[in-house]
């Protein structure tokens, strides 16, 4: 090439070829892929263009573009870039480099995509304007062609899609340039709708954002892992990382609105448990289109900058309870209210299935309180004592000597006067600690549960008092066995099968089913195989797992299932009476394309095929 235009500021590449092919002067689209990259087979591609080595290497003496350049400013591998492995990202690179580029759209997952590809280009009327005025002439933005983009970035109006696509033109060499397209057209100037205008907004500056700033490769596992601690701190999620789906469905399309998403083709049905959302926020196992990831940041009120920030410095563990240190609250120790608590162990509440935080101090003194945090003030509350601890047990020997009310002592000590009572009922033993009186309680309750209801299992029993039967299975659970109610053999006596019969019974219906695949209605072949058998009679268990204990279906089988050369000579048989009641001579070749034999399979098949049709 002696000449190649400077490219502009969001351009996509596409566009480029297609000025370079308009200012040649080149009528044929081949002469001008000849001249990009020395090869006439190379076809025109919107996201990702190969052959890109070859192109700078073609291009004029003094030419400052290399293929690093192109990929990272001009096509749409910034795009997927954050969201894809570290290895794809570098195999993708290396693919738009080289000629193989054929392979491209399936390595980064375009085909499998249920988000499917526009089929115009768009264009910002008032960007037309504005680069007219700087550049001299309208070129094809890059930020304008992603899944999902509806208005532009920079002016607050409704792109206009145009006529110019690549998924059904007619010559697949073909550039189209935006200024030759709007020969055709009058430039229209479309307001965008206030209604869902700032969440398009935001999907169209996002979108810029992705394609502009030159992200790294953030990681799959780092990416759910950040989304699923933003949904526990929104409560759609517990400490655990286990989604609520059935509050988080619902809440994300309300958030969107239905007739947004199906636009956007990415609706989510309640009712359905493998969605795109389920997809993108289990374990990473598949990588999701880029516009899906921008709209759970939309929804979770995040950008691709905080969460990249926020991913590059280690900030994505959830904190139901802020962090450390924590308050001892033991008003008895001289410490109240001080950061001496490291440690916070974070179960999950079986009835609200809300985070419960325990906070152990060294003094003694353990107490819980459900989460998760909503202001700096639940740092100071109890929800449940567990343990008072030794200091707390000692202040309670010295106050109990002196003149003062049981409920200055209660005050002074931060728990209820009955507390103070029942601690000191036995002043001549040992005062038990909190972990022992409760034992007691609850297994008073216990007896007293079993003892009026001597006629129910213990499954029956914990349902009566599911918190009881929780605590003494978790503190003392071989004093809970002991005394438990035995399990009782259940009474009813099971029917034995009678393998005889059944045997004779699955026969009949082996062959039954086998004489309806062989001789039924449906143009269809289907081959007679042990798997067609037992889904048609309904058990298909039977037939692969007890098949040891049904002798007679066993023989049926052996004599009914069809090997792969017989399924094939019975195909070939029957395409042949199709061709005859059609043609009046079948021929070979014909005949072998219609029975959809691959060709290792033809020469064992050749004297059937012989007999059934002329050379």
């Amino acid at each position: 090439m002696i000449y190649f235009p400077s490219l502009f500021p969001d351009e996509i590449l596409y566009s480029a070829f297609a000025r370079y092919h308009r200012d040649s002067g080149n009528e044929n689209y081949k002469l001008t892929m000849e001249e990009l990259f020395g090869n006439t087979s190379v076809c025109a591609s919107l996201l990702f263009p190969s052959h890109l080595t070859s192109l700078c290497d073609r291009m004029p003496p003094g030419n400052l573009y290399s293929p690093e350049d192109l990929i990272n400013n001009h096509t749409f591998l910034p795009y997927y870039t954050p969201f894809i492995p570290e290895k794809r990202y570098f195999d993708m690179k290396e693919i738009m480099k080289s000629s193989k580029g054929t392979s491209a759209y399936m390595q980064i997952g375009k085909p499998a995509s249920t988000v499917k590809t526009q089929q115009g280009l768009r264009y910002c009327p008032a960007c037309v304007i504005r680069d007219r005025e700087i550049y001299g002439e309208a070129y094809w933005h890059r930020s304008h062609q992603a899944e999902g983009v509806f208005v532009c970035h920079y002016h607050p109006n409704t792109l206009i899609t145009t006529n110019v696509t690549l998924t059904k033109q007619r010559n697949k060499h073909e550039f189209v340039s935006l200024e030759v397209t709007l020969r055709n057209e009058d430039l229209q100037y479309n307001p965008a709708s206030p209604q869902s205008f700032s969440i398009l907004k935001f999907i169209a500056e996002q979108t810029n954002l992705l394609l502009s700033s030159g992200w790294n490769p953030l990681g799959l596992l780092k990416l759910n892992q950040f989304y699923v601690s933003k949904l526990q701190n929104m409560g759609f999620a517990n400490h655990t990382g286990r989604i609520r789906w059935s509050d988080l469905i619902p809440a994300f399309n309300r958030f969107f609105g239905k007739q947004l998403l199906i636009e956007l083709q990415s609706h989510n049905e309640p009712s359905l448990e493998a969605t795109w959302l389920h997809k993108l926020l289990r374990k990473p196992r598949v990588t999701c289109h880029p516009l899906r990831h921008l709209l759970v940041l939309g929804f979770l009120g995040e950008t691709i900058e905080s969460m990249t920030n926020q991913i590059s410095e280690y900030k994505i563990s959830y904190e139901p309870f802020g962090k450390g240190p924590w308050p001892c609250l033991n008003k008895a120790a001289d410490h109240y209210k001080a950061p001496m608590i490291s440690s916070c162990e974070i179960t999950r509440c079986s009835k609200t299935g809300l985070p419960v935080g325990t906070f152990s101090c060294t003094c003694g003194f353990v107490y819980s309180r459900k989460g998760p945090d909503q202001s700096i003030d639940d740092r100071l509350k109890i929800g449940r004592i567990k343990n008072f601890g030794e200091v707390w047990y000692e202040k309670l020997r010295i106050i109990s000597q002196q003149d003062i009310s049981l409920r200055e002592m209660s005050r002074r000590l931060g728990c209820d006067p009955k507390t103070v009572i029942n601690r000191l009922s036995n002043s001549k033993t040992p005062i038990p600690t909190a972990v022992d009186q409760e034992s007691i309680s609850y297994k008073k309750e216990w007896r007293e549960l079993v003892s009026s209801n001597s006629e129910l299992s213990v499954t029956e029993l914990r349902k009566l008092n599911q918190s009881v039967y929780a605590w003494l299975y978790r503190h003392d659970r071989s004093w809970l066995h002991e005394h438990s109610p035995v399990n009782r053999k259940s009474s009813t006596k099971r029917e034995r099968i009678n393998w005889a019969e059944r045997d004779h019974q699955i026969a009949k219906e082996v062959q039954l089913a086998a004489n309806e695949i062989l001789h039924g209605k449906s143009d269809k072949l289907i081959r007679v195989t042990k798997t067609e058998i037992g889904r048609r009679i309904g058990k298909l268990p039977l037939l692969f797992n007890m098949l040891h204990k049904l002798p007679e279906t066993a023989k049926q089988l052996n004599v009914v299932l069809e090997t792969v050369e017989e399924f094939q000579k019975r195909r070939i048989n029957h395409k042949a009476v199709q061709l005859k009641n059609t043609n009046a001579i079948v021929k070979r070749w014909e005949l072998i394309k219609v029975s959809g034999l691959r060709e290792k399979f033809i020469e064992s098949h050749h004297d059937v095929i012989s007999d059934l049709s002329e050379t």
